[in-house]
């Protein structure tokens, strides 16, 4: 989060530079075309679809490759982790915790490209099975707005999730 922290600031330096040089309509999203330095806006929720691409389920864990689709028509910036929430039917939130694993690394998604991560949830403890909830939350990184997905999930002490990366 600190690189891209830093990105942005360096970038938003550079755009504003370039804008006072220059100022387009609107500014470049993308590549340059030709016209200064680009700017990249961060991935956000509202263009953005989730969807679960495959579950596993071993040695009492279900593991679940969840995709970020851009639907949007400009390219978007991603890094980092996406956090999740396991959600009970009134909409609360019903996890504590939640561990990280991957190196994130900053890259686009372009209109109709997505990323992907990984989400591991203990189904037991081995002894009693977890209870279960209908939904889950997922919220890209720089972003407070949900993504909500409809899938019966048992409620974790923690939520093993993965850094995003661009989907397969």
């Amino acid at each position: 989060m600190l690189v891209r922290s830093i990105l942005l600031a360096v970038a938003a330096v550079v755009a504003t530079a370039s804008l006072a040089a220059a100022v387009p309509s609107e500014p470049p999203i993308g590549g340059n075309g030709g016209r200064g330095m680009a700017i990249l806006r961060p991935c956000a929720s509202a263009q953005l679809k989730a969807a679960v691409a495959s579950q596993t389920g071993a040695m009492l864990h279900r593991e679940l490759r969840i995709t970020l689709t851009n639907t949007s028509a400009r390219a978007c910036a991603i890094d980092g982790f996406p956090a999740v929430r396991l959600l009970d039917e009134l909409g609360h939130a019903q996890i504590v915790a939640e561990s990280f694993s991957g190196a994130p690394r900053l890259f686009t998604i372009a209109p109709g490209q997505a990323a992907e991560f990984l989400v591991r949830i203990a189904t037991g403890d081995g002894v009693t099975p977890y209870r279960t909830v209908p939904t889950l939350a997922v919220i890209p990184p720089g972003d407070t707005a949900p993504i909500v997905l409809h899938v019966e999930l048992p409620v974790a002490p923690t939520a093993g999730v993965t850094a995003l990366s661009p989907a397969t």
